[in-house]
């Protein structure tokens, strides 16, 4: 597994270190940290600037670039330290951009990116560099929140779960895209480590004539018993990492809220969930699922998606 760690050296970005860290990986996992020094003058308005001026910008920037290569370091002996490999990158340019480029360069199967949680999430779905990385990002894409608390610790702590097990929630709905995220739940190196439930949410829907709540009891009916099913094969068929994995059923007229009290009840420390194809996605700021999720869920969302192959 190919993961790219995005980092800015806030507590969120050490949050979202720290999950790794501690999260179940597969044992040929990578992870690149990468920083970007945002450029403010382009080339073209720098060569325009007085030498004085050059000069101030050059040594403002040699300076910048000191302290992410030390902000790298640190994060990689982090991440060595804890078992895992890890390697540096720094970018400059627009952060959100040169993110979304390195992800596209290294191949990564996972891009990781920091929340602060309820407060400024809300401003994660109106044009943060998050927000961008959620929307462009050719992969899948892990956004780690601090917990129902809503700042991160100094030093974060994960799992949060009292019995010190992982607690995986699986949104599942037998799309392929839900099966693209039940397969990257089965292959993690799980084992007794963690709990995982795969919750299915049968989307309500309220009748008026007599006429149509008879026709629609059958095509009901119908849906239950295959979404029962689908249930039912995952936990049979799949080959889990852990012997704990049970399933959930349930109706609701909010499928997105149903998923969160899912979460909620499960004491979740993540939601996993299929990311739709791209044209699905670009709605992810009009009130999608996946976007509700995101925006409300006090623990951390992975939205898998399959790696898209680059325009050439």
């Amino acid at each position: 597994m190919n993961i790219l760690l995005a980092t800015d050296g806030s507590a969120c970005a050490r949050a979202a270190m720290a999950f790794l860290a501690g999260f179940p990986l597969p044992d040929d996992t990578g992870i690149t940290v990468v920083t970007v020094i945002e450029e403010v003058l382009s080339e073209q308005k720098l060569a325009q600037t007085s030498d004085e001026h050059r000069a101030a910008f050059e040594a403002e920037r040699t300076q910048a670039a000191g302290e992410a290569e030390r902000l790298l370091a640190d994060n990689v002996q982090y991440l060595s330290d804890a078992g895992l490999a890890a390697t540096s990158l720094l970018r400059y340019g627009h952060p959100a951009e040169e993110i979304v480029g390195a992800a596209t360069e290294t191949c990564c199967d996972i891009i990781v990116v920091g929340s602060h949680g309820h407060g400024t999430l809300e401003r994660f779905l109106l044009g943060s560099v998050s927000d961008r990385v959620f929307e462009y990002a050719p992969c899948s894409v892990l956004i780690v929140k601090p917990g129902a608390s809503g700042e991160p610790a100094a030093e974060p702590h994960f799992p949060a779960a009292a019995d010190g097990r992982w607690h995986i929630l699986l949104a599942y709905d037998d799309s392929p895209a839900a099966r693209k995220a039940l397969e990257f739940c089965a292959g993690l190196p799980l084992n007794e480590r963690a709990r995982v439930k795969a919750l299915t949410v049968l989307p309500l829907i309220r009748m008026f004539r007599q006429d149509v709540r008879q026709q629609l009891g059958w095509v009901w009916q119908e849906k239950k018993e295959a979404a029962e099913m689908a249930l039912e094969w995952l936990v049979r068929e799949m080959d889990w990492k852990t012997p704990d994995i049970a399933t959930q059923l349930v109706e609701s007229e909010d499928v997105s809220q149903a998923i969160l009290d899912g979460a909620d009840a499960f004491g979740s420390d993540l939601i996993v969930l299929g990311n739709k194809s791209k044209k699905a996605l670009q709605r992810f700021l009009l009130g999608s699922s996946t976007a509700r999720v995101a925006h409300h869920a006090s623990c951390s969302i992975l939205a898998v998606r399959e790696t898209e192959i680059p325009d050439q």
